[in-house]
């Protein structure tokens, strides 16, 4: 048991550090991020501060709500994502000054915003699925599809696109990868969470039962 549990932790690490290079791929492509960083890059020029630190700070906030409305949600996974992903972005963005032009040409702009938000997809399934907690962004998801009684896909649509109202009027890139990733994110999601068992199957104890109830 206490093997599968690790097989699940490095399902969460390895899922939050390809997510910021998929982050970081949306942003070098300048046509526009998920609605998250969206928002977040907007907000932290305001702020005057790095788009690291803001996120870490964004989090902290939603976190506080995530704790009284879906105590579930939290766990390693939550505190992985939300300490790393900004600072992840960040390293990642850096290290491409050295290997992608400073100046990408279309078909490259295009080719990075397709590959950044079909990885972005793939990595929130892969570290969502073991059941170690989620990010607080993502855990509005799941807060929302209990108040409402939908589906998650449709919350995430919903408050995703509200991310990049907010992103938008404070100076945040808005493209049409923002549009996509707005728009198809809660369904892509849906698609490789649907998957997963039969990708990467994993075994799950009587402590996941407050989890899988609060999926419902």
């Amino acid at each position: 048991m206490k093997k599968n549990l690790y097989k699940r932790m490095a399902m969460v690490c390895v899922g939050t550090f390809i997510m910021g290079f998929s982050v970081s791929l949306s942003v070098y492509a300048h046509l526009g991020t998920d609605p998250f960083t969206c928002m977040n890059t907007g907000l932290s020029r305001v702020f005057g501060m790095s788009f690291g630190l803001w996120q870490l700070i964004m989090n902290s906030i939603v976190l506080v709500f995530t704790f009284f409305f879906d105590r579930p949600r939290i766990g390693f996974g939550t505190v992985v994502n939300m300490v790393a992903i900004g600072f992840l972005v960040d390293f990642f963005s850096w290290l491409f000054t050295f290997f992608l032009p400073p100046a990408p040409s279309p078909p490259l702009r295009i080719a990075c915003m397709l590959l950044g938000v079909s990885i972005l997809a793939f990595t929130a399934a892969l570290y969502m699925y073991p059941r170690l907690g989620v990010s607080p962004y993502d855990s509005i998801g799941f807060m929302l599809m209990k108040c409402f009684h939908t589906q998650y896909r449709w919350c995430r649509v919903g408050y995703d696109v509200l991310a990049v109202v907010i992103g938008g009027l404070f100076g945040g890139v808005v493209g049409v990868g923002t549009v996509i990733t707005a728009f198809c994110m809660g369904p892509l999601i849906k698609f490789f969470t649907d998957r997963m068992p039969k990708w990467f199957p994993l075994e799950f104890d009587e402590a996941d039962g407050n989890y899988r109830k609060s999926e419902k």
